[in-house]
């Protein structure tokens, strides 16, 4: 009996640790998507000036 209640126990700090895991990386997934996102802005403005300064 006592070994049931510690694996149950285990099995619980398991489930618990695996929620934090999934919820770090989609928190990691959504810096990312942020990051990407503000790079490729940062590219095509960028991109824009040395058009500008192209056309001079």
């Amino acid at each position: 009996m006592k070994i049931l209640k510690e694996f149950n126990k285990m099995k619980i700090e398991f489930n618990d640790a695996e929620k934090a895991n999934k919820m770090r990386k989609e928190e990691h997934i959504r810096k990312f998507e942020q990051l990407q996102k503000e790079s490729d802005e940062q590219s095509d403005r960028v991109a824009q000036r040395f058009q500008f300064i192209r056309n001079r």
